[in-house]
This record gives structure tokens, C-alpha cells and sequence, in this order.
């Protein structure tokens, strides 16, 4: 059936989406990390307001990208609960893993955050198009 492999080719993408965002994540690669961004994304990080906008975009992350590093990213991975694929979207859910230390430190911190993104199926490809995260606090 062609949409099932539609779904499938899709499927697939949006996997290597995943991989990409990760490795990126764990490298600080915020030059990757905007190419994954749609230019009409919205971002709502913790504690923080929206973050939308090609220029505010471009900005935030070129900002991130020229910040001296104080941390090493140790492990950056997602555990998504469900993609859902609609029209030319995505639907995700599922938490994200971290654990980092200071550089130059033995010592590191695990975080675990729950996470909720729309993606948009763009000429370019796969794009982050709407994100949401926060601490998933130990109970």
C-alpha cells in the first residue's frame, strides 16, 4: 500500500531527525541544532517565554553557538513514547536523558526532562516545528 510506505519512508526520517538532534545536542552543535528548526518554529523552554521568530531563532541559537563551554555533554537521548503522523506532521512525546559534567570534573549530574514537539514535513525535509520540555523531577 503506498501510504503505509509512506508512513514508513517518513518514519524513517523522522528517526534520523532523532539521531541528528542528538548528536548535535551532545556535541553543542547549535548550528546544527538551528538546522533542524523550522524558520516559523516555536521553542518554550523552562522557565523561560516563547522563543519564535526566523531573527530571534537565528540569534538565540548563534548565541549558544559563541558561548564559552563550561560543561561536557555526556549522554543526550530520546525515548519517544509515540510518533504520531498526521498531514504532514508529527506528533512526539517521550522524554529526553542527559547527563553532563563540568569540564574538567569527575563528578556529573543526570537529568531526565519530559518532552512534547510538533514536526512539519518542509521541502528541505523534517523540521522541529513546535517544542515544549521540562524537568521531570524524581518523585
Amino acid at each position: 500500500c503506498l501510504a503505509m510506505d509512506q508512513q514508513k519512508s517518513d518514519l524513517r526520517l523522522i528517526e534520523e531527525l532523532h539521531r541528528i538532534d542528538e548528536q548535535a545536542s551532545k556535541m553543542q552543535d547549535y548550528k546544527v541544532l538551528r538546522s533542524i528548526m523550522s524558520d516559523e518554529a516555536v521553542v518554550m523552554p523552562p522557565g523561560a517565554g516563547f522563543l519564535m521568530g526566523r531573527e530571534r531563532l537565528d540569534a538565540a541559537f548563534a548565541k549558544m553557538e559563541s558561548a564559552h563551554k563550561t560543561e561536557e555533554i555526556l549522554e543526550y537521548a530520546f525515548d519517544f513514547k509515540e510518533v504520531l503522523i498526521v498531514e504532514g506532521y508529527a506528533i512526539e512525546f517521550g522524554t529526553i536523558k542527559g547527563r553532563s559534567r563540568p569540564l574538567n570534573a569527575d563528578t556529573y549530574t543526570e537529568t531526565v526532562y519530559k518532552v512534547m514537539r510538533i514536526l512539519r514535513k518542509e521541502e528541505s525535509g523534517w523540521k522541529v516545528f513546535r517544542t515544549i520540555w521540562n524537568e521531570l523531577k524524581a518523585p
